[in-house]
């Protein structure tokens, strides 16, 4: 594997296993988009908590990931947080925290076939970030969004301002449907079926 491949192979924390034998060659930040989802997106979800008992329980064992991404230019910052969201990794699942656009850099390189990942954006605004720089999905899971100054209650973990329902249309307007749920044992909402109510 060429030295700049490996620098960024060992930033985005993918250990070798998860590698195909055969490495594309030259710099990962040059790789053009396809468009073809190389990564197997078990879940995306938005949750302003991130990794916590909800996640590294029921929809672990729910979806079989053998990744978490945190996808979080903050918390990629933030040394003592990325530690303790490694640190709250379940069983046989790695996690990584990388910042927006190395979810965008690494998308369709095939060197991150074998990931089967469960994404994790703390906000709509990151996922439209992520999708904008060519991420593919078809599908985000809400699971909390907290509440502030200026935003209104959806539900009682999920809470929205104006910007985050202009960018929910969005997303939606790309194709993207969303999917309310703590667990997965929970009854499916819709969104914008949520925003009618409220």
């Amino acid at each position: 594997m060429p030295e700049a491949a490996e620098t960024v192979a060992a930033d985005t924390q993918v250990a070798a296993e998860d590698a195909p034998v055969a490495a594309p060659v030259g710099d990962i930040n040059e790789v053009k988009h396809s468009g073809e989802r190389t990564i197997d997106v078990r879940l995306a979800r938005i949750d302003s908590r991130l990794l916590h008992g909800q996640v590294a329980t029921a929809w672990t064992k729910s979806v079989q990931p053998n990744r978490i991404i945190v996808v979080s230019d903050g918390v990629a910052k933030d040394e003592l947080r990325k530690t303790l969201l490694v640190q709250a990794a379940p069983v046989g699942v790695k996690v990584s925290v990388v910042p927006i656009q190395k979810l965008i850099d690494v998308w369709d390189d095939p060197r991150f076939a074998a990931v089967k990942a469960i994404l994790l954006f703390e906000t709509p605004q990151d996922v439209a970030k992520a999708v904008e720089g060519g991420v593919k999905l078809d599908k985000v899971n809400i699971g909390s969004m907290s509440h502030s100054e200026g935003k209104r209650m959806v539900t009682n973990a999920v809470a929205v301002d104006d910007a985050d329902v202009k960018t929910l249309e969005y997303l939606r307007d790309q194709g993207i449907s969303f999917d309310v749920r703590k667990v997965p044992s929970d009854q499916s909402k819709d969104i914008f079926d949520l925003l009618k109510k409220s």
